[in-house]
């Protein structure tokens, strides 16, 4: 007589399912997961000095939306936009009690970068996780990550 319990296979196959239902696609990215901060600059005068954040970088797979809410400039430059995204790990976004792995609280906005298509995507949205499956306890971590490339030397709005 067959059992009829689902095996692992039969859980990623329903992932699968699930995930292209919604227009999701897999991809590989680079994750910036934040470590710490760092000064640079003269550090002989104080004026002169500036932090920057300190990234651990590593190819991981994500699935993504399509772009949802996008913005262009004239020559229809991408500048903005945001799209939706799964993880199998948690993706912390900017916030002012950003907590390291060893328990470390950095009590200031930092927050972990998403590289993919050429642009900076951070955090900008983080919603509850969802559990998927019945016995691998699969849970998915739902985002939302914002990519905004306004690059200008501070006369100009941006690319035109």
């Amino acid at each position: 007589m067959p059992v009829n319990t689902w095996g692992l296979e039969d859980y990623l196959n329903a992932k699968e399912a699930w995930m292209s239902t919604g227009d999701y696609k897999n991809r590989r990215v680079f994750l910036r997961k934040f470590q710490s901060w760092e000064t640079a600059g003269n550090q002989t005068n104080p004026n002169e000095t500036f932090r920057q954040a300190i990234y651990s970088q590593r190819m991981v797979t994500l699935w993504l939306s399509q772009v949802k809410v996008y913005d262009t400039v004239r020559q229809g430059y991408f500048t903005t936009g945001d799209l939706n995204v799964n993880s199998t790990f948690i993706l912390q976004g900017y916030t002012p009690g950003y907590t390291l792995k060893d328990g470390t609280v950095i009590p200031e906005y930092a927050g972990d970068e998403v590289v993919w298509n050429g642009k900076i995507w951070v955090v900008a949205d983080q919603l509850e996780p969802v559990q998927f499956g019945t016995k691998i306890k699969q849970v998915w971590y739902a985002s939302v990550l914002r990519s905004a490339q306004r690059s200008g030397i501070g006369t100009s709005p941006g690319p035109s």
